[in-house]
């Protein structure tokens, strides 16, 4: 059989009203039109439903058995069209990403919170992962999307740039550069380093940057974290480099945040990776347009000293 939902809710009307003008009436239908798809399904089903009399309509046999299925399958669209009403209003659903641990905290955490409050019934799934781990991840669908900076493109994989920070100097109060305003690339060399293994991107812009400016850093300390390599600088151990979105850790670290002339000039670069065959949740996609909203500001100074 090949019967519509729409001749199904009019023969219920028809079914449960005896009649066709209140049937028509409680559809917002003419009674013509009512009548017509009627007849429509008995014509498909082959047999007759209703017997039809200038004062009333009487139910066929099989009528009965219709209007049980009917409103099984009715009952089912119904529910269906709750759920995803649901899914709709955010009443439900999930999101899952993947960033580093640092970008978790740094950039992300103003966006779950407010999230999460305004959803409470959307579950978040957080990834703390390397830049590495957090690509895999978005590659095999494990996640809706992640935050990475990615240099190079992949098929699979569809990156868009959110989100651009320069790199600053992070080192102890007692530094000797704790208290400049700014310091140049060059005198960076001066002083023992803490970097980051390669598995992660902001390793990554360093090399990048340095190599480009014939520069290199003696790196003293290698950390596995960028909330390592903080924790190390805050024992005295040395500086490390790294984006803005680390600057409210390290101060909360009691750290000083000194500016590199310059910086700006080579920004770090955050991009938010999908997978080109398929796309974010609904749940995700909103808490996506909240990130985006969030983080344009910063996105837009970025571009104006471009």
């Amino acid at each position: 059989m090949n019967i519509t939902l729409k001749q199904l809710r009019v023969f219920c009307a028809v079914y449960e009203h005896r009649n066709f003008t209140s049937a028509a009436a409680s559809m917002h239908m003419t009674q013509s039109a009512v009548s017509k798809l009627c007849a429509e399904i008995e014509s498909e089903i082959g047999i007759p439903l209703f017997e039809r009399t200038t004062r009333r309509v009487t139910s066929c046999d099989g009528a009965a058995d219709l209007y049980a299925y009917a409103q099984d399958i009715l009952g089912t669209v119904r529910t269906a069209e709750r759920s995803l009403s649901r899914l709709r209003r955010l009443e439900r659903g999930s999101v899952s990403f993947a960033s580093s641990p640092m970008m978790m905290y740094g950039l992300t955490r103003p966006v779950i919170a407010a999230f999460h409050r305004s959803h409470p019934a959307v579950s978040l799934d957080l990834h703390e992962l390397s830049t590495d781990e957090t690509i895999e991840f978005v590659r095999t669908g494990r996640v809706d999307f992640g935050l990475v900076s990615i240099p190079e493109g992949d098929a699979l994989l569809e990156a868009r740039v959110i989100h651009r920070s320069p790199m600053s100097v992070i080192c102890h109060p007692e530094h000797p550069l704790a208290d400049r305003a700014s310091v140049r690339w060059a005198e960076l060399a001066r002083h023992p380093h803490i970097s980051l293994r390669s598995v992660y991107s902001v390793r990554r812009t360093l090399d990048r940057i340095l190599a480009a400016k014939g520069l290199e850093m003696r790196s003293s300390i290698q950390a596995g974290t960028l909330a390592s390599a903080l924790g190390l600088v805050s024992s005295g151990l040395g500086i490390t480099l790294a984006p803005g979105y680390a600057s409210t850790f390290a101060r909360e670290l009691g750290l000083r945040v000194v500016a590199i002339s310059g910086a700006d000039r080579d920004p770090h670069e955050i991009s938010l990776l999908t997978r080109r065959d398929s796309r974010p949740s609904i749940a995700a996609d909103a808490f996506i347009a909240e990130l985006e909203a969030h983080l344009a500001p910063a996105r837009r100074g970025s571009r104006s000293k471009d």
